[in-house]
């Protein structure tokens, strides 16, 4: 059965002017839309060895058309200065704000990144039917941006707010970044209660399940065992 994820304006200046999440499969990333499926030639060869690119590898391919992506809503200016960032834009509804330093202080940031800790302003609510959460996470496939989303998971059937992802700049990076630069991604998923155990698996049965994966040359896993995941 199909769910429903909602995203609510939550003014009409958000309604009327601020970019609308869309589907991750809508904006893939350039680098992966230019990427041929074969190395060498257009099609497969197993000779000298498989000449399949990551363009034929379905887990890529599910990371980065799961969810939605919440893109920039204008442009903004980062100027880099003493190891924080300054953001300016020209509208007069903020795309930004900061976390005060007593809330970050101990925050472990990665390595190369400046001390300044943003919230982007998007102004939409999430809403996901009853025991569906969310991962709110930097968007897949785009890792040399010069920002990164920290990840976080929502309860977004209980949350009525928007969620104020944290984003940190490149240490040395000054420049623009433009509107519709994709800025943190969503993917939703059900809420269950886990628990782990182990088991050995005898040589014969791992050499059985990878004889069986095997008899199709290319995309074996995707013809036999991917299950289709669509947003829209």
């Amino acid at each position: 059965m199909t769910k429903l994820i909602t995203f609510k304006a939550q003014s009409r200046h958000v309604w009327e002017v601020r970019e609308r999440p869309v589907p991750a499969s809508k904006i893939l990333p350039e680098w992966y839309m230019d990427m041929p499926p074969y190395s060498s030639g257009t099609k497969f060869n197993l000779e000298p060895f498989p000449n399949v690119t990551v363009k034929k590898c379905f887990p890529v391919l599910d990371a980065l058309t799961s969810g939605y992506v919440v893109p920039l809503w204008s442009d903004i200016q980062v100027i880099s200065k003493f190891n924080s960032h300054k953001l300016k834009w020209v509208t007069d509804q903020p795309v930004f704000d900061t976390w005060s330093p007593t809330q970050v202080s101990s925050f472990d940031l990665p390595e190369g990144f400046g001390d300044s800790v943003f919230k982007y302003l998007h102004g939409w609510v999430i809403k996901t039917p009853p025991g569906y959460s969310c991962l709110i996470t930097h968007p897949f496939g785009y890792q040399n941006l010069p920002f990164r989303a920290v990840s976080g998971i929502v309860d977004t059937d209980t949350l009525d707010t928007d969620i104020n992802t944290p984003i940190i700049f490149k240490k040395e990076f000054e420049g623009i970044i433009e509107k519709g630069t994709p800025m943190f991604q969503i993917i939703p998923f059900k809420r269950d209660n886990w628990k782990s155990e182990f088991e050995l698996v005898d040589d014969e049965t791992t050499f059985l399940n990878k004889e069986r994966l095997y008899t199709k040359i290319v995309s074996s896993y995707g013809r036999n065992l991917r299950h289709l995941k669509t947003y829209k």
